[in-house]
């Protein structure tokens, strides 16, 4: 696999391209590591984007043709980086927001929407269409407190469910080092917003602010293994995934909860 940045800005530009052919597409807002300057090509890396569609359309349709275009994309490019898919219309993007939908994973970009748009005002760059970004409002607390009630509500709802049962729990309880990686980071940044009220968007910045403005954190020390497996594996030794291990068994998973 080519996953390079050269690859990856390669296939998004095959990508812009190509989505040229949905005219319900009215914007595509690159974020990520590719938008920040600091995308690796490691495993684990991709191609993040939001996609602005029609309200005029049906939603659910929209985001089938997209998910179908991009299969079609990573096909035609061998799968060397995917591209998320990520889909909003502009009514979803409305502060207040509203809830009125189903609590299920297609949803899962509108339940986690204020993650998103704080992703598109930090680093967020147009590639394609419209500028949406100049017209988003900043997220609130409130909203980012529904996104984790909502989120708990879904888990709860999907509890009897195969996937649940086979695979979110063997995930979040023995996760492999990459998928732990990504786990850690994510939860930090949340954390970071919990504590600070502020946004960080940025896997690879996220240590940076922890350690300055958070260093309560109980599970510092396996963040900044996180970080240094996402940004520098090939200095990752045995030690450091036993105590990877170890510290997202004894101590990740057994933090005082902030939410």
């Amino acid at each position: 696999m080519n996953r390079s940045k050269e690859r990856a800005k390669e296939i998004l530009h095959l990508y812009l391209a190509e989505v040229k052919a949905l005219d319900f597409v009215e914007s595509v807002i690159l974020v990520g590591s590719l938008s920040d300057d600091t995308y690796t090509g490691n495993v684990g890396s991709d191609i993040d984007l939001i996609h602005i569609v029609s309200d005029e359309e049906d939603y659910y349709l929209e985001k089938k043709q997209i998910k179908e275009l991009i299969e079609k994309v990573e096909q035609a490019t061998e799968n060397d980086v995917p591209i998320a898919d990520v889909v909003f219309q502009p009514r979803h993007l409305a502060h207040p927001y509203s809830y009125d939908f189903e609590l299920s994973r297609e949803n899962k970009d509108l339940i986690e929407r204020p993650i998103e748009v704080f992703r598109a005002l930090d680093s967020g760059i147009t590639v394609y269409g419209e500028d949406f970004i100049k017209t988003l409002e900043r997220p609130t607390r409130a909203d980012v407190e529904m996104t984790k009630r909502l989120g708990a509500e879904q888990m709860e709802a999907l509890k009897d469910t195969d996937w649940y049962k086979n695979e979110y729990i063997k995930t979040v309880n023995q996760p492999s080092i990459r998928m732990m990686t990504q786990i850690v980071l994510t939860t930090a940044m949340s954390e970071y917003y919990y504590y600070t009220g502020k946004s960080c968007s940025s896997k690879y910045d996220i240590l940076e602010h922890v350690e300055k403005e958070c260093p309560q954190i109980t599970y510092l020390n396996l963040l900044r293994l996180c970080h240094k497996n996402r940004f520098s594996p090939e200095k990752i030794t045995e030690q450091d995934i036993e105590t990877m291990n170890r510290e997202y068994q004894t101590i990740y998973l057994k933090r005082p909860k902030t939410w």
